[in-house]
């Protein structure tokens, strides 16, 4: 059976680490942005020089990319991959998206909900209506707008996954928007499961924390070091790490865990980190971020 994944916010770092693990994987993958040639780019990359586990034929990097048709791991299966701009904002352009996979493959089997706004820097003293809509709604609104297109294409059942942060449980200074909409995200990750478990469709959420990013590359490697020896596991995580947690959550090994939110953190989300009020003063990462991000928001 042909399978097809929308990811959201995947022309880099984790979620481009999903699509790559999902086209090795023989599924057809679609690529949102809201840079529509990065999503182009994104997608034609996917199969270049690929080993795909279970397809007969690797697609080119070619226009077409594939076709999709054929049943996955038999003859004459090409898995397609196909980039679209869409922003995250706005529902029209969420809604879009979905009419895209429809026209292009009929149906999707997963979704996952990757695209994020960092909320860097935004306290209760100096956000401002606009800073709570804009990181509402890429965060915790397309989330839903998105899921609710998503159940519509899953008509043989499904798995949706939110990519969530370890922020969703802990509060750090400066980030209290984006907390709130990850928070929000486990609310409606339990309510997708009781609601669409009937139709056979599961709904989970990934809490990720100390992933290793691009946003690490000013880092020194002292500064890596210290970041490293305040977690359990004593390493960062990978976006393949993720990717692999995702690719588990949607495959048949996972048919009875829904409603979950699920840690792939290195150990953050166990530990009780010791307050200190001069935290974004003195923690090298956030100052560098924080600098870099002030004026854009991005």
């Amino acid at each position: 059976m042909k399978k097809t994944i929308l990811i959201t916010g995947a022309t880099k770092n984790t979620g481009l680490a999903i699509a790559r693990r999902f086209a090795a994987d023989g599924w057809n993958v679609v690529i949102t942005s809201r840079d529509a040639a990065a999503a182009e780019a994104a997608a034609k990359s996917l199969f270049t020089n690929l080993h795909c586990h279970n397809c007969s034929q690797i697609a080119s990097a070619n226009g077409e990319r594939g076709t999709g048709n054929g049943e996955r791991g038999g003859p004459g299966f090409v898995p397609a991959a196909l980039g679209l701009g869409m922003d995250p904002a706005k529902v029209e352009d969420i809604r879009a998206a979905f009419a895209a996979v429809k026209e292009r493959f009929g149906r999707l089997d997963a979704f996952v909900n990757n695209a994020a706004h960092l909320g860097v820097g935004l306290s209760i003293l100096n956000s401002t209506e606009s800073d709570w809509n804009d990181v509402m709604n890429v965060n915790a609104r397309a989330a839903f707008f998105g899921a609710q297109e998503a159940v519509k294409l899953m008509e043989r059942g499904g798995s949706i996954v939110f990519i969530s942060s370890c922020h969703a449980a802990k509060s750090v200074p400066g980030r209290i928007l984006y907390t709130t909409s990850k928070a929000a995200l486990g609310g409606i990750v339990r309510s997708l499961a009781v609601e669409l478990g009937p139709l056979g469709i599961r709904a989970n959420a990934i809490l990720a924390g100390a992933v290793r990013t691009d946003r690490w590359d000013g880092l020194t490697d002292e500064e890596v070091a210290a970041r490293r020896a305040r977690w359990p596991a004593g390493k960062e995580s990978s976006p393949d790490e993720i990717a692999a947690a995702v690719a588990f959550l949607c495959s048949d090994s996972a048919m009875t865990i829904t409603g979950a939110e699920i840690p792939v953190d290195s150990g953050i989300g166990v530990c009780l980190l010791q307050y200190n009020k001069d935290w974004m003063q003195n923690d090298a990462y956030n100052v560098k971020y924080w600098e870099a991000t002030k004026d854009t928001k991005k």
